[in-house]
Order: C-alpha cells, then sequence, then structure tokens
C-alpha cells in the first residue's frame, strides 16, 4: 500500500517521510489483540491481494481510550473508503467498551479533519504544537 501512496500522503499519516524495513512492517502486522486492532480493505489484483487501506487502533494499559491511525492509497481517496473504515472501527471500540478514541492530525491535513468532524469528532489545538490537531470522539452517547 505504501508502495502506491504518494510521498506527501505518507508523510501527512506518519508526520514525516517513511521507509518501510522489516521492523516497521513487523510493527503495523504484528497486533496484541488484548489492545490492539486493525482492519484492512483488499482487493485481489493480478490474482494477488492488495492492500488498499487500513485503520487500527491501540488502546491504553485500562482499554478505557484508544489512539487511532488511517490510511487509504493515493489513489483510491475520495471514494469513502477511509469513512467506511473509519466507522467500521469506531463500531468495533464501541463493542469492547471503549469510552473514547482520539488522533493527532497534522493542521494542514485538512481531508482527515473534515472527515472526522462528519464522524462526529470533536477537534481542538494541541497545546505546544501549532501544526497538530487532537480529534476526540466520545463512545458513551
Amino acid at each position: 500500500m505504501l508502495q502506491r501512496s504518494s510521498a506527501e500522503d505518507i508523510r501527512l499519516r506518519f508526520f514525516g517521510p517513511m521507509r518501510l524495513d522489516h521492523e516497521f512492517a513487523a510493527r503495523l502486522t504484528q497486533i496484541d489483540y488484548d489492545r490492539e486492532m486493525a482492519l484492512v480493505a483488499e482487493a485481489e489484483e493480478g490474482g494477488r491481494p492488495v492492500l488498499l487501506g487500513a485503520v487500527r487502533i491501540i488502546a491504553d494499559p485500562d482499554n478505557v481510550a484508544a489512539e487511532y491511525g488511517i490510511m487509504v492509497r493515493s489513489d483510491l481517496k475520495g471514494q469513502g473508503l477511509g469513512y467506511r473504515l473509519m466507522t467500521e472501527i469506531i463500531a468495533y471500540a464501541r463493542s469492547r467498551g471503549l469510552e473514547r478514541i482520539s488522533a493527532e492530525i497534522l493542521r494542514e491535513n485538512a481531508t482527515m479533519l473534515r472527515m472526522a468532524e462528519e464522524l462526529g469528532f470533536k477537534c481542538e489545538a494541541v497545546p505546544d504544537e501549532p501544526g497538530l490537531m487532537r480529534v476526540t470522539i466520545s463512545l458513551n452517547a
């Protein structure tokens, strides 16, 4: 998926350039199911499965709150896949009994901030980090 994403989209997701090495791939794919979950969208291309997008949450040790991260392949942005992945991970987090989900998003990532607001997340500036916004949704409602 990263190979089919633009350098700018990778920077917006990881807050800087990212090099896919074995250690990084292992961190993304080896999940501690007590505190983490990742959902992926895939399709078959040329007889092989390919990753279209992924969303993950990592809960705090008390399983009260979780942070999320999401990325959709650059050539598939704007087609609703990110929104669908987010609705699925929110439903999963709610079913686990988590109270809230949050993320830090680059202030310039208007598309992600808009999607978060459409999903019901509240946006606020991150103190002492002028380039970041924090989005949070309560799952108790």
